[in-house]
């Protein structure tokens, strides 16, 4: 994997990791969890604490990134996030490299919530800052970007059938406006336009057992939503050199507790571009609203 692909790979997941118990993503009897690849649809104060990843790779080359995110709310319907990480980089007849990742920055505010639909809206904006010399030998991004997003989560309590009740989808959009373009020698460093998102499919067992019927399932298992998420990357605008578009399967399930949650998941390249070899990502989050509800699990302002 060549060092632009590879930054660009970096660049969709760090703006896509989301890298959140009545008290957060909610709509009706509907808890929409954190997905591991990119964000919930709505706002909460939680905290990523870690996130550990291995994305897929080809061509000898391994990337392993400890990510973290802090979401703090401002109001009951907006938030700022906080997205950072930290990488090593191995590619054959090279010194391992590492260095944190460039800052991301994220205003969102939970526009539309029906309870009785099951449906969430957000808005956001995603800024990234530049980064530096540390952040470029690991094939990050020179330059910032900014990133006007939008968030959606749906369920499908709505259907007929009760075993398909506790399916949900939840997916974001951005398109990446690149502050130092990609000019037509394809070689000065810069970055094309972009869009970027992500897509997930999960069925709640909380909710088959608490809507649809209680079936005496262990405690274990009655705490899990399997899901899929994919993610992708595409170039809005030519030239693109080096940056190809990428498509990545993630399958795996979330372990939902009172004040906490654990998600593992599978990295499948959907394509030559997001690699030849399969990858892996481990997540611990931390719902603050539940832990600290008196203090920092507060919005600042009511």
């Amino acid at each position: 994997m060549s060092s632009r692909a590879l930054g660009a790979a970096m660049a969709a997941a760090a703006a896509l990791t989301a890298v959140p118990a009545a008290a957060h993503v909610i709509a009706g009897v509907r808890l929409f969890p954190v997905t591991l690849t990119f964000d919930d649809p709505g706002v909460a104060d939680e905290a990523t604490l870690p996130a550990i990843q291995s994305p897929p790779s080809g061509d000898g080359a391994r990337l392993g990134q400890l990510q973290w995110e802090y979401d703090k709310t401002i109001t009951p319907t907006t938030a700022l996030i906080y997205n950072q990480g930290y990488d090593a980089l191995w590619q054959p007849g090279s010194k391992l490299r590492t260095g944190f990742e460039n800052v991301f920055l994220t205003a969102k505010w939970q526009l539309y919530t029906d309870p009785v639909h099951e449906s969430v809206v957000s808005l956001g904006i995603i800024r990234e800052f530049a980064g530096n010399a540390a952040t470029q030998a690991i094939g990050g991004d020179t330059f910032g970007s900014t990133a006007p997003s939008i968030y959606f989560g749906q369920g499908f309590g709505f259907m007929p059938v009760p075993a398909l009740r506790p399916f949900a989808i939840t997916g974001e959009a951005n398109y990446v406006i690149a502050d130092h373009r990609l000019d037509t020698t394809g070689d000065n460093g810069g970055n094309p336009n972009a869009w970027l998102g992500g897509l997930s499919l999960q069925y709640s067992i909380p909710y088959l057992q608490s809507q649809v019927h209680d079936f005496g399932l262990p405690d274990f298992i009655g705490r899990l939503i399997p899901l899929v998420e994919t993610t992708w990357y595409s170039p809005a605008e030519r030239p693109a050199s080096g940056l190809p578009s990428t498509f990545t399967v993630a399958a795996g399930a979330i372990y939902m507790a009172d004040s906490f949650q654990s998600g593992l998941e599978l990295l499948i390249p959907g394509n030559k571009a997001s690699g030849r070899h399969l990858g892996a990502l481990w997540q611990l989050h931390f719902f603050f609203d539940d832990l600290f509800p008196n203090s920092i699990g507060k919005p600042l302002l009511p």
